[in-house]
């Protein structure tokens, strides 16, 4: 007998999700794998769209009793609309549940609406477009503009990892109404907790064990802006010869900046680490955490090193609901490296425990099981 079909059991609940990359790229797809965690059961069975089937992703979700779709991309929105209405007719899906970061990814939207699928449900995790071309992020901006103004026709539920991110996608009627619902992105806060024996380790580990340790972790991209990183470093330095940046990350800009890095002669006190699993270790070793975003739907990485006890310096760009502990400041990208360094180099950054403000429990993982749980 079919699981969720025998005498006295709720009728299993079938739910088609979009969209991941490959499980191992960050942002959307780390927050899918937490909600198919949190939210898997033998009440509902969790569906996946993707443009390009990742076998290693592939296989995990069989674990889950979920299968993967792969779906033509935007340069072909017309295949798009046709596979994903194939996929919804085929499987006779009660929701469908869009994670993305432009209403120019409004095919999926599209095509539940017009095979009737009940609730569907568009949750926004981002709040600018990260193209490398400032060309094309101008005509980006302007095509996300004009899908904005119909995307939410489509959906019947709404949600943003902040307000900000709402507010990028959907009109602020939407934002501002009681179908529109922030879920944090959750953070396992017994996972980032600080640990002096670790700071200790990994300090003398990568040789910084005298420095002044700013850090920043995310990819080499448009939007989070390590060609500013570069220009505050370069004025820290001047201020602070035993200053040391570390980088975590990759991305398209890498070399770039490895580039950058060189022609002002401070290969000796930046080190590129490349990708890191257990990042959580370091964030111990660092002083500071910087984070200088061009956007942000919320800023993860921000929650992840307030949770380690690390101080923080944000671009201004970035929602306040990042905020969860009272040594996370915001300074405007329009001031210029120089005060940023100045402001930097003035505070007292000594490393401790987090103390966190109230905000902070809507971010521990914990407590947001139920909310998503809520969200079928």
């Amino acid at each position: 007998m079919p699981m969720g079909l025998g005498k006295g059991k709720i009728r299993m609940k079938k739910v088609l999700i979009g969209f991941f990359m490959d499980g191992r790229a960050g942002g959307i797809d780390k927050y899918l794998l937490n909600f198919l965690e949190v939210v898997s059961g033998e009440d509902v069975r969790m569906d996946f769209l993707t443009n390009e089937i990742d076998e290693e992703l592939k296989e995990k979700l069989r674990g889950y009793h979920s299968r993967l779709f792969a779906v033509a991309n935007l340069k072909h929105p017309l295949k798009q609309y046709t596979q994903v209405r194939q996929i919804l007719r085929k499987g006779k899906y009660d929701a469908v549940y869009l994670n993305i970061s432009t209403a120019i990814d409004c095919i999926a939207a599209i095509a539940a609406r017009h095979e009737k699928v009940p609730k569907r449900m568009i949750h926004s995790h981002s709040s600018g477009n990260d193209c490398e071309s400032t060309v094309k992020r101008f005509a980006f901006d302007v095509i996300h503009s004009v899908c904005r103004l119909f995307l939410w026709t489509n959906g019947t539920h709404f949600y943003g990892c902040s307000e900000k991110a709402g507010e990028w996608l959907f009109p602020k009627r939407i934002v501002r109404s009681d179908r529109f619902h922030v879920i944090y992105n959750a953070v396992d806060r017994s996972v980032f907790q600080y640990d002096e024996a670790v700071r200790k380790e990994v300090r003398k580990e990568l040789g910084v064990d005298d420095k002044f340790v700013i850090g920043h972790v995310g990819n080499f991209c448009y939007q989070k802006n390590h060609e500013f990183i570069i220009d505050v470093f370069e004025e820290v330095l001047k201020r602070n010869p035993k200053a040391e940046l570390l980088l975590v990350g990759k991305g398209v800009r890498f070399e770039d900046i490895q580039e950058k890095v060189k022609r002002k002669g401070m290969e000796g006190s930046v080190q590129f680490l490349g990708w890191i699993k257990d990042v959580d270790k370091v964030f111990q070793a660092m002083d500071l955490f910087l984070l200088p975003s061009n956007f942000e739907g919320l800023g993860i990485v921000g929650i992840e090193a307030q949770c380690c006890g690390l101080p923080c310096v944000m671009s201004s760009r970035i929602p306040r609901e990042v905020k969860i502990t009272k040594r996370c400041y915001f300074l405007s990208l329009k001031s210029g490296a120089e005060k940023w360094a100045e402001f930097i180099t003035r505070g007292q950054w000594k490393r401790g425990s987090a103390c966190c403000l109230a905000i902070a429990d809507e971010y521990d993982l914990e407590n947001q099981k139920e909310q998503l749980k809520n969200l079928l």
